[in-house]
């Protein structure tokens, strides 16, 4: 499949790690240890309201009010607002914890949570005109599911059809995995689902990244020009 480099529709909005991603990219974040996690989180988000961008943030309640810290250190004064409010200016930050999404009522199911992200997305570009998000989410949430039979294949049934979803507008997304917590029958089939992958400060386009042998031919075709239908689609 051809890298998502060779398309000049790609540019570049945001950086990770202080390397750059690009509109449309899903970015899978491979990290250690609660430090590097919140280090990384933190400059994403204060990139993100210093550009104006409308950002969501996916981590436990109990470190939400740390990162809106420490994005409030590395931001400039009035850049936007860290305290999950929704004001006019785009530039601000929601913050919500797994049960507020992934595992909403208890359990995770992957078309939900794709339902979830659809009603977010008609909310932000749609109703409220934002002109780029972007999005993170910290998937330790699913360390105590990893041996729920089929639970992983579901998972990256959810990361590879994100993928696409994430494609669709005109955003940037980081799902986060830690290393020291996830092993690598979860992590292999997890980066298999993204076609980019940040590890040790360096983003790499993937040769594993499978579209998904979990899609038709058919079905495959139609989410991709559904894709190309919203990013033609003009603003309201």
């Amino acid at each position: 499949m051809p890298s998502t480099d060779d398309s000049p529709t790609f540019e570049q909005i945001a950086t990770i790690g202080g390397l750059p991603v690009r509109v449309h990219d899903h970015v899978c974040l491979l990290y250690r240890g609660a430090d590097q996690r919140d280090a990384l989180m933190a400059a994403f988000l204060a990139e993100g309201l210093r550009a104006g961008h409308r950002c969501y943030c996916m981590i436990t309640p109990d470190r939400h009010r740390g990162i809106a810290d420490a994005v409030a250190a590395l931001s400039e004064p009035g850049t936007g607002s860290t305290d999950g409010a929704a004001p006019d200016s785009p530039g601000h930050i929601d913050f919500v914890g797994p049960g507020g999404s992934h595992l909403h009522d208890g359990g995770f199911m992957s078309d939900r949570m794709l339902r979830f992200w659809d009603d977010w997305a008609d909310t932000t570009f749609d109703r409220d005109g934002v002109l780029h998000a972007r999005i993170v989410a910290d998937m330790s949430w699913a360390i105590p599911l990893v041996g729920t039979p089929g639970f992983v294949m579901d998972l990256e049934r959810y990361e590879t059809r994100f993928t696409l979803w994430s494609s669709r507008r005109p955003q940037v997304t980081a799902f986060m995995y830690d290393l020291d917590s996830f092993d690598g029958d979860v992590i292999v089939p997890i980066v298999r689902a993204h076609p980019r992958v940040w590890m040790n400060g360096v983003i790499l386009t993937n040769p594993y990244y499978l579209q998904s042998e979990y899609f038709s031919e058919a079905e495959a075709e139609e989410l991709n020009h559904h894709a190309a239908a919203t990013r033609r689609r003009p603003p309201r």
